[in-house]
């Protein structure tokens, strides 16, 4: 048999494994990942205390800020499904140790229901980061980036991902104008079309040409 018509089998429990190890780790903040991770391996192997410096009682008493690691690590469950229910959302939220009051706050003042569009709730996530609706498409497009080899200091995104995500926080928070999102979108979408279809940061961050908000 051809090596590449060998079938490997992922075992059942790896993705959750892998799952609650990203969460530890943006828990930890190890200063050297590579060891912290021998680390956490083995003693999972060996069923020892993991090296996680948070526990849930600490986070319980101490709920921390959203970050742009987490939203990643949250992103990366729900990436893949248009819905997602509140309850899983809220779920994985505290698996964070994240204030719930921020969640709460979320879910009230955006009117979500108790099944969401989860591209809408990380447009949120990174307006929250952000502060501003340029900072949060920043984040927006590290977070969602669709091109691996467009790195930090830039990152891309799919031309109409970007404009759903612009318009959607446009419209929210009220920032912009409506003439200034119609400028801003049909100077990017010329860009775009230079560009495969894509926006970079590098085209919005400091381009005088165009004005986010």
């Amino acid at each position: 048999m051809a090596e590449e018509d060998k079938q490997f089998e992922i075992p059942a429990e790896l993705p959750d494994i892998l799952k609650q190890f990203t969460k530890d780790a943006i828990r930890t903040q190890p200063a050297d990942i590579i060891q912290w991770s021998t680390l956490y391996f083995c003693a999972l192997v060996e069923g020892q205390p993991l090296p996680v410096n948070n526990t849930p009682e600490q986070e319980t008493e101490q709920p921390s800020d959203l970050t742009p690691e987490v939203l990643t690590a949250m992103h990366s469950e729900f990436s893949e499904r248009e819905i997602v229910s509140r309850a899983e959302v809220a779920k994985t939220w505290h698996s964070f140790g994240l204030s719930d009051d921020l969640l709460k706050r979320i879910f009230l003042l955006y009117s979500f229901g108790e099944r969401l569009n989860w591209i809408k709730f990380l447009a949120l996530g990174c307006k929250h980061l952000g502060g501003t609706l340029k900072n949060a498409m920043i984040h927006a497009c590290y977070i969602l980036n669709s091109n691996p080899g467009c790195k930090p200091q830039d990152a891309c995104l799919p031309f109409e991902t970007f404009r759903f995500l612009y318009t959607y926080l446009a419209a929210v928070d009220e920032e912009a104008t409506e003439g200034q999102v119609e400028r801003a979108l049909a100077y990017l979408e010329t860009q775009a079309n230079l560009q495969n279809g894509t926006i970079k940061v590098s085209d919005f961050i400091s381009n005088r040409e165009v004005r986010l908000g």
